[in-house]
């Protein structure tokens, strides 16, 4: 009987241990954790754009960045002008030689390439705006003003910029058309006005219609009675302004 009652009491024992070190294992595994650490620190990129040179004039054939146009003998020379907001270039236009008889007095212009040209590289986010106005007629022999009363129709172009970059109809130049009056003073026409955020270079392009020989984009308009001998030159003052919002 002393012997029983030994071996129940170690069972009893042993038992207990066992009880123990399953719960040590248990409560080892649920309360070891890693603790993680964060360090943050700054630094910059830097890059300086210097506007010291002209910009390119582009091909409004083919405006890939880098193709530039070259004028022909009748066209403008390029402007150059240099700064964060240019007006770069704006076509001649040619009428050619015309024999006033039977009443016309629409002509249409010779120009197959026609095209004015802006590019903006300001940081600020402001409007700018292109104006147009045509002095007078003078008879390049005499200086006399003449071709009284004529106007000058420009219809509303393609508006385009260089390929490959993303743009939205949101961001881009509105043009439209505009009559001018030869000689007059205050007769100033906005053609292009932009939007507040229009970085880039931009292009109103007068297409002629294909296979044309002239270009209905742009027409002169002289009265019968203003139609006299000679050559006839105007000059077509363009103007960009920067308009702070």
């Amino acid at each position: 009987m002393h012997h029983e009652k030994g071996r129940t009491e170690m069972k009893k024992r042993f038992a207990v241990s066992t009880v123990l070190m399953s719960t040590a294992l248990v409560l080892g595994t649920t309360t070891a954790w890693a603790e993680t650490y964060t360090s943050t620190g700054n630094s910059t990129a830097n890059i300086t754009f210097t506007i010291s040179e002209a910009p390119i004039v582009v091909d409004p054939t083919d405006p890939k960045p880098g193709n530039e146009y070259k004028p022909g003998k009748e066209d403008n020379p390029v402007f150059g002008n240099k700064g964060p907001l240019t007006l770069d270039y704006a076509s001649n236009f040619n009428f050619g030689s015309q024999d006033p008889k039977g009443g016309q007095t629409t002509f249409e212009s010779l120009d197959q390439n026609p095209f004015v040209q802006v590019t903006d590289r300001r940081s600020e986010k402001n409007t700018w705006n292109l104006s147009v106005k045509l002095g007078a007629f003078k008879n390049i022999d005499s200086s006399k003003k003449t071709l009284t009363n004529a106007t000058l129709t420009i219809e509303e172009g393609t508006v385009q910029t260089l390929d490959g970059l993303v743009n939205s109809p949101e961001v881009a130049p509105v043009n439209k058309s505009v009559t001018l009056t030869a000689g007059d003073a205050n007769g100033a026409k906005t053609i292009l006005t932009s939007v507040a955020d229009t970085v880039s270079t931009w292009q109103v392009y007068w297409e002629p219609a294909k296979d044309a020989l002239t270009n209905s984009k742009i027409k002169l308009d002289v009265p019968v009675h203003a139609q006299v001998q000679g050559t006839h030159t105007a000059t077509l003052e363009w103007t960009l302004t920067d308009a702070v919002n």
